[in-house]
């Protein structure tokens, strides 16, 4: 019976020890997690309205940030260029001459019976590109321009010839006109002719001295051939030098407002642009999706033309050309001057990876000479604007 009694109490002390050391780990484990929490540092606070850092946003905007609009004047080199013009209309007056030279004897000392001046006419322009032309046939005046002084302001074009009737409606058509008797004679190695206009409405091109098809007189001889009968024999000169005498109009364009890009000039308009506000913060990267130059024209003070006769609307093509990278696209308007194309987004793209704060954006007509064509573009850089639609993401 003792020894029942030795072995229970000693198996309710393992009982008691037991439970004892299972509170023991507890305890002690939950004083370990306590440590690992106190050692650890406390979050950082934030408020929900600075909580805004997106990794990926996209942004449209019309932006006012055309710092200045700028112009700069240069002249078609004519006497190589393929065109020449002749004619007036309230904004243009236009005419040329034409040297020939025939050599020391023109034909074995024979006169000759006639002599025809032949010009290869291209097209002819109404006066404003909304019109159609009013007659077929229009009258220019012919001149003997040899050592003389022209003057456009006074319409002084050398020593009349005449006045003749020449087809307009029909492109690429020969004008023949039939010089005076006693123009040119067998002895003469040079002379100057000249075209010009003599009434308004209309500008014509043809084919001018950088063309095959360029001005050529005709001379035509009465001779016995070897059996003893009369023969027509003919000699041909073309043209060996044109010149152009364009004017603009006084006051016909509104310089003090507007800028102009002629297709008869060499002009350019210059556009200055800001680009700091496009650039983002250090830590983000910024693509251009797409973005178009919206400078401000003047429908009233513009007129544009159907390049061509079988185009069914007008237009207006203009190259734009970065001055620092070179980068060019082109710029379309329609007959209405809207918009066709004007995409100018790797322009700008360049400019932001080259971390520049400002691009300068050339603009010039790019069918210079072959059509009268002009749009007057506002000197008010708060009406030009440039859109912007980018997307901006974190840098990894």
């Amino acid at each position: 019976m003792l020894t029942i009694n030795i072995l229970s109490q000693a198996f309710e002390r393992l009982i008691f020890f037991t439970k004892g050391l299972m509170k023991t780990r507890i305890i002690w484990g939950l004083l370990g997690l306590s440590f690992v929490l106190w050692s650890c540092d406390e979050p950082l606070a934030f408020d929900n309205k600075d909580f805004i850092y997106n990794p990926f946003t996209i942004v449209q905007d019309t932006l006012n940030n055309i710092d200045a609009i700028r112009s700069t004047e240069a002249d078609i080199d004519w006497g190589s260029h393929l065109g020449a013009w002749v004619g007036e209309t309230k904004y243009y007056k236009s005419g040329f001459s034409m040297d020939f030279v025939f050599g020391d004897s023109l034909h074995d000392g024979f006169d000759p019976d006639s002599v025809r001046l032949q010009i290869m006419h291209q097209r002819t322009f109404p006066e404003n590109g909304t019109d159609t032309l009013a007659n077929a046939y229009v009258n220019y005046g012919f001149y003997n321009t040899t050592d003389q002084i022209l003057d456009m302001s006074t319409s002084s074009y050398g020593l009349p010839l005449s006045v003749d009737t020449m087809n307009v409606v029909n492109d690429n058509t020969y004008w023949t006109y039939t010089l005076p008797t006693g123009i040119i004679t067998a002895q003469d190695s040079v002379i100057s002719l000249g075209i010009f206009p003599e009434h308004q409405g209309q500008l014509s091109v043809v084919y001018g001295n950088g063309s095959s098809l360029r001005p050529e007189i005709v001379f035509f001889f009465h001779e016995p051939d070897t059996a003893g009968n009369d023969s027509i024999t003919s000699q041909t000169f073309l043209a060996d030098t044109m010149y152009m005498y364009l004017q603009e109009k006084s006051a016909a364009f509104d310089k003090i407002n507007n800028t102009y890009l002629s297709q008869l000039s060499e002009d350019s308009v210059i556009i200055d642009i800001d680009l700091a506000g496009l650039f983002p913060g250090e830590d983000t990267l910024v693509h251009i999706i797409s973005s178009s130059l919206l400078f401000e024209i003047d429908k009233i003070g513009s007129a544009i033309y159907r390049t061509i006769s079988s185009d069914s609307t007008a237009s207006f093509n203009i190259l734009a050309t970065e001055e620092v990278s070179g980068s060019s696209i082109n710029i379309k308007l329609g007959e209405d001057y809207s918009f066709l194309s004007n995409e100018i987004r790797t322009i700008i793209q360049s400019a932001l990876d080259a971390d520049r704060s400002n691009v300068s954006i050339i603009l010039k007509p790019n069918h210079v000479g072959y059509d009268p064509g002009f749009v007057a573009i506002s000197n008010d850089i708060l009406k030009s604007k440039l859109y912007v639609n980018k997307s901006l993401a974190v840098r990894p």
